[in-house]
């Protein structure tokens, strides 16, 4: 048998003394002898009625970092949007599908996924990871990821840490910022570039110039593209790389079974591993003028010469 919790309490008239019971609920009543109106002991019914209800769980918070001013707030966990306590900006909360045509703007602060067949036309959509497997027209921002799944269609703006873009993917954007860009679809960007790192994987399509000053690139095994002029910091060739211009660039690694094929190369270090192919004039590196501000650069190394399949001057 389970016993169950009062309902009832036992209450004393301030006035003439007589006892009588009550809900604990009640906050005021009448004396059943005298009649006379008197007020319960708020906090003691407070207590009764919360003893009869029993204890309350605490509820299940989580933090929230604000993406326009971070911000931290902290909200429940089952809640579906909030707003910022500092900067009010409102933030949906928990993971959203994309379908059918939108055209309304998102700011998410988990993930959103772009569904197979929708149409998104916002001026804007942010969230942790953004997987794009229908067409956006859209500038995206993922705190964490961008993917552009197969079957996808983006135009507009990338920024994000990593992004990533799937064999069968269609890309052509104005500008891609991030950290990583890894690449096994088509890419065709008429802006801007800034990247740490880019990897070209087996299957990728890059179309035009590559001036990224700063940045490393790597085209891995299997991939072969054709650029019309590469300007980076170093560049790692383990698949097929084939220039219509020069190439221009601190380090230049052509690996084993790599093949690159330039009119020009200008580099302070160039080395040909064994199997591999190369097949450039080798060119006077100059180095690039410091940014102001920034410390200046040591001295290039000697060119090393390549081996006997390449061209050199």
């Amino acid at each position: 048998m389970f016993s169950r919790k009062p309902t009832v309490q036992e209450i004393e008239c301030p006035h003439c003394h007589a006892r009588q019971t009550e809900s604990i609920a009640a906050i005021s009543t009448n004396c059943r002898s005298c009649g006379k109106y008197f007020k319960l002991h708020a906090k003691a019914a407070a207590a009764a009625t919360a003893e009869a209800r029993g204890p309350r769980a605490p509820k299940d918070m989580r933090e929230v970092v604000c993406v326009k001013c971070g911000a931290m707030n902290l909200v429940p966990s089952a809640a579906l949007s909030t707003q910022c306590t500092r900067c009010s900006n409102y933030l949906e909360l928990g993971n959203k599908v994309v379908k059918g045509t939108q055209t309304a703007k998102i700011h998410a602060y988990d993930d959103v996924l772009f569904a197979e067949g929708c149409s998104f036309k916002g001026m804007e959509a942010i969230g942790r990871n953004l997987e794009v497997r229908g067409k956006v027209f859209s500038k995206l921002r993922g705190t964490v990821e961008i993917a552009a799944m197969a079957g996808s269609h983006i135009s507009g703006e990338l920024h994000a840490p990593l992004v990533r873009i799937e064999h069968g993917a269609d890309v052509k954007v104005q500008v891609i910022e991030c950290d990583r860009l890894l690449v096994s679809g088509a890419v065709e960007i008429t802006g801007r570039l800034a990247a740490g790192e880019i990897v070209l994987n087996d299957g990728a399509s890059f179309s035009g110039r590559l001036t990224i000053p700063k940045t490393k690139l790597r085209i891995s095994p299997g991939a072969s593209v054709q650029f019309d002029s590469i300007r980076c910091e170093g560049l790692v060739v383990e698949g097929k790389v084939k220039l219509g211009s020069a190439l221009e660039a601190e380090t230049v690694f052509v690996m084993n079974g790599g093949s690159l094929e330039a009119p020009a190369i200008r580099a302070a270090r160039v080395e040909v591993s064994p199997g591999s192919f190369l097949q450039a004039r080798i060119e006077k590196y100059t180095p690039p003028e410091p940014v102001a501000g920034e410390p200046p650069k040591p001295e290039p190394q000697p060119v090393s010469e390549p081996e006997p399949k390449a061209e050199a001057a």
